[in-house]
């Protein structure tokens, strides 16, 4: 099981004294969907022991509710992140919904990159857990190595592919015991909106970038030596305006394209909460 607690201890009033306490965070300025906020612990004055304790959350829930501040780009990411909250029914139990986000988050983005159906042998292990079942440290570990091998061997240096297998290895562990992995699986999830490909921006383009700034780069050592602090975007664009003015509109596409993500994450996981909440009345 991922909780011992009922939600909030069962009580409205734990519910309603998290979300003021988030209200006035938004209030005073903390958080303001610039992607730069402070962990909810940090502005809390707690950890995430303490909150969990307190407000009777699961731990990776309260980590999960922890980090995403930091991801919530824009007005719209930070009152996603407050219904979030709001959508949590006092009393139930989050088991349910927590794996089905667990779930959600494996699929990769595109299909080329799961040949060996990894989604899919992974979400057996965790329905089997779900499903009371023991399930053998050395699956778990012998899954997580051959992920290891695949990424080595498959995969070029740089190549982007190896962001799914870094959510991958991060839940190719037993939830129950590893609260950790729904923020490791989320804070990966929303970058991989840069396997999907841009038109504006080719592999020669890509390529071309990391020439020219490798080239400044070596050519900035002797300030860099000085204790000067090169101007690299600037050199950049004086060396290669075209590109650099294209590379900085494609590096826009992919934050903005991260923060879909991100903020879809947030949205599904709030569904499934109310619609744990409705089978619960039901």
């Amino acid at each position: 099981m991922t909780v011992d607690r009922p939600a909030f201890h069962g009580r409205l009033d734990l519910k309603q004294k998290l979300i003021d306490s988030i209200d006035a965070l938004i209030g005073a300025g903390h958080i303001q969907g610039q992607r730069s906020a402070k962990p909810l612990t940090t502005l809390m004055s707690t950890d995430c022991e303490e909150l969990s304790e307190v407000y009777g959350l699961p731990p990776s829930l309260v980590l999960l509710l922890d980090a995403m501040p930091a991801y919530a780009g824009n007005a719209a990411a930070v009152a996603a992140w407050r219904d979030l909250v709001g959508a949590i029914e006092p009393g139930a139990d989050l088991t349910l919904p927590l794996y089905g986000f667990l779930l959600m988050m494996l699929a990769p983005p595109r299909d080329d990159i799961d040949p060996s159906d990894i989604t899919g042998r992974l979400s057996k292990l965790h329905q089997r857990l779900l499903a009371g079942e023991a399930v053998a440290r050395a699956e778990w570990a012998s899954l997580r190595n051959e992920l290891v091998a695949l990424s080595e061997e498959k995969f070029p240096p740089g190549d982007r592919r190896k962001l799914q297998h870094s959510v991958w290895e991060a839940a190719a562990w037993p939830l129950s015991s590893s609260p950790s992995i729904l923020v490791q699986m989320f804070r990966s999830w929303g970058i991989l909106s840069e396997l999907v490909p841009d038109p504006e921006w080719s592999d020669a383009d890509e390529a071309r970038k990391d020439q020219v700034l490798n080239e400044i780069w070596q050519e900035q050592a002797p300030a860099r030596t000085a204790g000067e602090r090169p101007e690299y975007p600037a050199l950049f664009r004086a060396r290669e305006p075209d590109l650099a003015g294209r590379f900085e509109a494609h590096l826009a596409r992919a934050n903005a394209g991260a923060s879909a993500r991100w903020l879809e994450a947030v949205n599904y996981l709030a569904m499934l909460f109310r619609e744990n909440a409705a089978a619960d009345r039901a």
